[in-house]
């Protein structure tokens, strides 16, 4: 079957390599393990967006560059860009209010929003299942937002639909629209990481020291 796959950028992260040393990921060797193979992989497109520098991830925007530059090599990867957006805001502390006073106090801090990736997933798996560009529809994400362009896909297409959820707990809405649905083994991307140096356009993109 002709195979596309979809890659919440964002949600894998989350539910799968925060706090890991497995960030240097090989996605298409991660796809590959996951489908048998009567899947024939047409593309592999992944959405992300850019982060921000700030004073406790001085390195993080030029490590993240090195990955993309260096997943983008293979001809299969499709990178699909959204933004983030940084505002202030106000949030209450987690403590029980003041025992004295029975107030909740407020602290003003930073929040950090994706934006795009979202509409960009939706907008793509639509219009591929729309112009059949593949037999089978293939999403790694745990997050019920999907399920819209994921029905579409199935019920309006026809399309065999598959669901490789990063996080532990299961997404009901996205198990009912798959055809076939399953959370992604813990210890696998271990086993899927691109090797130290990838060679791209005549030179070496190297992991980041602090993804070692």
């Amino acid at each position: 079957m002709r195979t596309i796959v979809y890659i919440d950028g964002f949600n894998l992260f989350y539910g799968l390599l925060r706090n890991t040393p497995w960030l240097w990921l090989d996605l298409e060797k991660l796809v590959r393990s996951l489908l048998t193979e009567k899947y024939d992989i047409v593309a592999i497109k992944f959405f992300t967006a850019r982060i921000r520098s700030d004073k406790f991830m001085p390195t993080a925007p030029h490590d993240q560059a090195c990955y993309l530059e260096a997943v983008s090599a293979n001809p299969l990867i499709q990178v699909v860009e959204g933004f983030y957006k940084r505002f202030r805001v106000k949030l209450p502390f987690v403590k029980e209010p003041c025992i004295s006073c029975g107030k909740v106090k407020y602290a003003t801090v930073w929040k950090t929003e994706e934006k795009k990736s979202d509409v960009n997933l939706a907008v793509e798996m639509t219009s591929d299942a729309y112009e059949d560009k593949a037999d089978a529809f293939v999403l790694i994400s745990g997050d019920a937002d999907h399920a819209a362009a994921l029905a579409v896909a199935r019920r309006k297409h026809g399309k065999v639909t598959v669901v490789f959820n990063p996080h532990e707990g299961e997404c009901t809405e996205l198990r009912k629209l798959s055809t076939f649905y399953k959370a992604i083994p813990r210890d696998l991307p271990a086993r899927c990481q691109l090797p130290d140096e990838v060679p791209v356009s005549g030179k070496l993109i190297r992991r980041p020291v602090a993804w070692k």
